[in-house]
């Protein structure tokens, strides 16, 4: 009977030995089966119906394992991604395989003798095995599961922060593409009128200047070269002044006008400028001025009240290499009478209207305030001003040799009715040397020389 018994122990513990071989031989062969299926379609191997009917044909340890490895499988599938899924099949074929040689280690029960305890060892051994397959499962579908996760993720977020970075780029090209052919044209209005223009001329050219326009591009100075002419355009520049290769002519007159360019270079042209007709005359701070600068003072043209201070230091200068040149000549030369305030005069020439008893007597040899050129700064009278100094040698050198110092006897013989004064032989005026030369040579004074008049209102 005892024979008996343990015949029957061994048999039966072989027959466990056997099957757990055989679990162990179906399972590596449903695990092959399951990852050839998971590569060819992922998603039709998670709930394959197949793998359910292999499981519950296996024995109780096996079905145990199987089970919670395909639960962790569904848990995963429900929180992932389908590539998620994909790596979590793969993740549970790791884990039977790792569980197949625990259950491998199963038949060195069969060596021992006594029954009881072999049984239970067995069990122990089986339920250790599941135990474990549960364990290394769990944590390694954790692991794959993290793993996923963390790919998926990476793989995500680049997809993510390059999508809107491509979008952003193509629509700024786009704009930028937009407004390159699509320009804004501005509306360009033409420039303010030129004021300030100046003639100076000499005879051999002629200097032209005038004041400078905000915002204009550029100039075109033109001509007329008689009253009933046409205006020519003479040239163009960006600066405000040119000289031209003109010398003196009374007919020429002249006018300036500002441009600005519009986007296809055409010209916008402002008003037409300050025109300047022959003798050139403009008044810059009440002053009349002609010819560029020349300062003209006489019975139509008048100055300031508060004008001038003193005789300027080019008048000053002029005089003294005359007073020189003279003494080297044996003429002594002096200041008589220099500057006169606007007040001094006043008093000095009703003084003489007082003295003669009416206006007209006084106007032929003194000028009211206002219009002497004593007062201008540019004027004086030499040694012992008076009739008798005409016809002296003093006032024969001086008509002969001032030009050459820029100065010129403003009230000639013979020329009463134009300068409005008696002749003067001792009343000098600087206007510089090769106005004075022209003057001196063409026997002119600067009314006639500019056209100008010399009568009160």
């Amino acid at each position: 009977m005892k024979r008996k018994s343990v015949l029957l122990l061994l048999c039966v513990c072989m027959m466990l030995a056997s099957c757990g071989e055989t679990d162990s031989s179906s399972q590596r062969a449903e695990v092959t089966q399951e990852s050839s299926m998971s590569a060819s379609d992922t998603q039709a191997q998670t709930d394959s119906p197949e793998e359910t009917t292999t499981t519950e044909a296996t024995s109780e340890e096996t079905t145990t394992t199987t089970t919670t490895a395909k639960k962790t499988t569904t848990k995963a599938t429900t929180k992932k991604p389908k590539k998620t899924t994909t790596k979590a099949v793969t993740t549970t074929t790791e884990a039977t395989t790792t569980a197949a040689p625990v259950t491998t280690t199963t038949p060195p029960p069969t060596t021992t003798t006594t029954p009881p305890p072999a049984t239970t060892t067995t069990t122990t051994q089986a339920q250790t095995t599941t135990t474990t397959t549960k364990a290394t499962t769990t944590t390694t579908t954790t692991k794959a599961a993290m793993t996923t996760t963390a790919s998926v993720t990476e793989t995500a977020a680049p997809e993510t922060t390059t999508a809107p970075q491509t979008t952003t780029k193509a629509e700024v090209t786009t704009t930028t593409k937009q407004k390159e052919q699509a320009p804004v044209v501005k509306e360009v209005k033409a420039p303010a009128k030129v004021n300030g223009l100046r003639v100076a001329t000499t005879n051999k050219k002629t200097k032209l200047t005038w004041q400078a326009v905000k915002g204009a591009d550029g100039y075109v100075v033109w001509v007329k070269r008689s009253k009933d002419g046409k205006w020519e355009r003479l040239l163009e520049t960006a600066k405000t002044a040119c000289t031209i290769k003109e010398g003196r002519n009374k007919n020429n007159s002249f006018c300036v006008k500002a441009y600005k360019l519009k986007a296809d270079s055409k010209k916008v042209y402002s008003e037409k400028g300050t025109v300047m007709n022959f003798p050139y005359m403009y008044k810059e701070g009440g002053v009349t001025y002609v010819d560029g600068g020349v300062l003209i003072v006489n019975k139509t043209y008048a100055l300031p009240s508060d004008y001038g201070n003193g005789l300027t230091d080019t008048t000053l200068n002029a005089f003294y290499d005359m007073q020189k040149a003279a003494a080297a000549d044996g003429i002594s030369l002096w200041i008589t009478s220099g500057f006169r305030s606007y007040a001094v005069q006043d008093a000095t020439y009703w003084g003489y209207v007082y003295r003669d008893g009416s206006q007209w007597s006084a106007d032929q040899y003194s000028a009211r305030a206002g219009h002497s050129e004593h007062q201008s700064g540019l004027a004086f009278d030499l040694n012992f001003a008076g009739m008798a100094f005409n016809g002296t040698p003093e006032a024969n050198w001086i008509a002969k040799n001032c030009y050459k110092f820029g100065l010129i006897i403003r009230y000639p013989s013979g020329k009463e009715s134009i300068t409005g004064y008696n002749y003067e032989s001792w009343h000098c005026r600087y206007v510089g040397k090769e106005l004075a030369k022209t003057l001196t040579e063409k026997g002119l004074t600067l009314e006639e020389f500019y056209g100008l008049t010399s009568k009160y209102s």
